[in-house]
């Protein structure tokens, strides 16, 4: 992986569990309207469960949920406005097509997250070591060990997503084809 820091640090913003995709995450009418407009999308992300979250966050900061995070249909829209956020999450856990979806909008994410709810409360300050599983609550001490984020995955989120991740693969192997054809 490089030179990718695998630690990231930030604020907590707390959520419970069963958050509908097209419900608290981003209302699915904006969805609708701007399906791929981030900036246009940024403003409704959990409009429905804190109606100024996009104005609370910061480049950085943790979204932490219980079970069933982004369950219900894979529309990427609240996953667009979290990446253009520079959001992290945190889960306990989230359906696999929802998972697929955060990953390759390059948002770090750890989903298997049991009882993480019980160690935050919003505005905590948080660490989590994505490469070996630690959990740190840098504000209360508070400490957990998860399983490690799979390395492929992990690059792919860290590099930004599965554009910049095949970019990268691209760049890399055109240059083994050049020197091969040399």
């Amino acid at each position: 992986m490089g030179n990718l820091n695998t630690v990231l640090r930030g604020r907590c913003h707390k959520f419970g569990h069963d958050l509908y995709t097209d419900v608290q995450v981003m209302p699915y009418k904006y969805g609708a309207l701007f399906p791929f407009d981030a900036e246009k999308l940024v403003p409704h992300l959990f409009e429905e469960v804190t109606p100024d979250f996009h104005q609370r966050t910061q480049a950085g900061d943790f979204i932490v949920a219980g079970r069933n995070f982004a369950q219900g249909k894979s529309h990427v829209q609240g996953f667009l406005a979290m990446a253009a956020l520079k959001l992290n999450l945190l889960c306990e856990s989230m359906p696999y097509k929802s998972y697929r979806g955060v990953i390759s909008r390059g948002i770090a994410v750890h989903r298997r997250c049991e009882g993480i709810s019980e160690l935050v409360n919003d505005g905590d300050i948080i660490e989590m070591d994505y490469a070996t599983g630690r959990f740190l609550n840098v504000t209360t001490g508070a400490t957990a060990q998860y399983a490690p984020v799979q390395k492929d995955l992990l690059e792919t989120m860290l590099l930004g997503g599965t554009g910049p991740m095949l970019e990268r693969w691209r760049d890399a192997n055109l240059n083994d084809v050049a020197q091969t054809d040399a």
